[in-house]
Order: C-alpha cells, then structure tokens, then sequence
C-alpha cells in the first residue's frame, strides 16, 4: 500500500517573482524552498509574503523541497 505524503501548513516567507521561486516557513522555524511549477492554487504570482499555504515535501536533489503548495481558507495556529 502507498502511503501519502502529510500536507502541512507554513506561510510564504520570501519569493523572488522574477525568477519563479520561494520559501515557505512553519511554525516550527522549518523552511522549505519551492518553486512557480509546484503551486496548485492560485497562480505562483498572486502569492505574497505571509500567505498561509499547504504542501508537502519530497526530497530532492538540493535537499528537501516544498511540493503542491497550494493558498486557501486554512488557518495556522499560533
């Protein structure tokens, strides 16, 4: 049986629009690079710092990376 990939939850701490990319932080001071082609929703330009997203993470070749990152009505406690 394949076991799914946990979502969590973080906000965008950084992006750089013009070269497609960003970081995600957590609430435990993880950060989790992604890139424009790993956002779901909404499009990669409309997020801004702050924003409260899920993901996942999968390792990758740079280490481990935010994948299906995605905005929406979740809240983060804290």
């Amino acid at each position: 049986m394949k076991r799914h990939a946990e979502e969590r939850l973080g906000r965008i701490a950084r992006l750089d629009l013009n070269q497609g990319f960003g970081f995600i932080e957590t609430d435990d001071g993880d950060e989790f690079y992604f890139s424009r082609d790993n956002v779901l929703h909404p499009p990669f330009e409309h997020l801004m710092p702050g924003t409260e997203v899920r993901f996942i993470t999968e390792a990758a070749g740079d280490g481990v990376q935010a994948k299906r990152v995605s905005a929406g009505k979740h809240h983060i406690e804290g």
